[in-house]
């Protein structure tokens, strides 16, 4: 079994995609991804998501370690099999974006966050074996899991029970910790061509309003009524 680590944030300043996808390509036998990250760049986790799917030498297994969070989650997904620690976290959330700009630049990046938060809800929903609105849903409410409940909601197929003095609450703090760390990095590093990612979208359907059909019948009723209640007045 060959074996990849990811640890640490998703992008060019801790994990480098292009580093993680050389070794998706020269893997030869069953894969095992140990993923240990609060995130990143959410095109890099799609990217590497896209590879882990796509191979075809062997069963890909993915071991979450501490966290699994944000676009990191989204790699999970990619698993043949997804196991993790008893004392793992796990989170799911709408795509965050590192944008500045006037109301034109916001209202482009607000359509492109929800675009890629449509494509990774339909991963969740695929994998929990839920309907899409139901992961939207949760993605909106910033959702964590830990331990057992990842299993329990569908998302992890085994846990491995270990022993940790680490509990649910300090689990779930020390990943907060990491995403602002994370949200600042991607901020400070992640050059995100938003016109590029637009095109890979899917266009959105704009609904035409439907054209009203006059009713002739009735407007000829109403006229001949009012003609009638005219002559009837004078």
């Amino acid at each position: 079994m060959d074996e990849i680590i990811i640890d640490g944030q998703i992008g060019g300043w801790d994990v480098n995609v292009q580093d993680i996808l050389v070794q998706i390509k020269e893997a030869r036998n069953d894969l095992l991804i140990r993923l240990n990250s609060v995130g990143g760049s959410v095109m890099d986790g799609i990217s590497i998501f896209n590879a882990l799917k796509a191979y075809d030498k062997g069963s890909v297994t993915i071991e979450i370690d501490a966290v699994a969070a944000s676009i990191a989650s989204y790699i999970a997904l990619a698993g043949d099999k997804v196991v993790a620690h008893s004392s793992s976290t796990y989170m799911i959330h709408n795509v965050w974006l590192p944008v500045a700009g006037d109301f034109i630049e916001l209202r482009k990046a607000a359509d492109i966050s929800e675009g890629l938060s449509s494509i990774l809800a339909n991963g969740y929903a695929a994998k929990a074996g839920m309907g899409k609105s139901e992961a939207l849903s949760l993605m909106a409410k910033e959702t964590f899991y830990y331990g057992a409940e990842m299993q329990d909601a569908g998302f992890v197929d085994e846990i491995i029970n270990i022993e940790s003095t680490t509990d649910k609450a300090a689990a779930y703090s020390v990943t907060i910790e990491g995403l602002k760390a994370c949200n600042k990095a991607v901020l400070e590093h992640d050059s995100m061509d938003f016109e590029a990612v637009a095109a890979l979208l899917p266009k959105k359907e704009v609904k035409k309003p439907k054209a009203k059909v006059a009713d002739v019948s009735a407007q000829q009723k109403r006229g001949r009524d009012l003609f009638i209640l005219k002559q009837g007045m004078n």
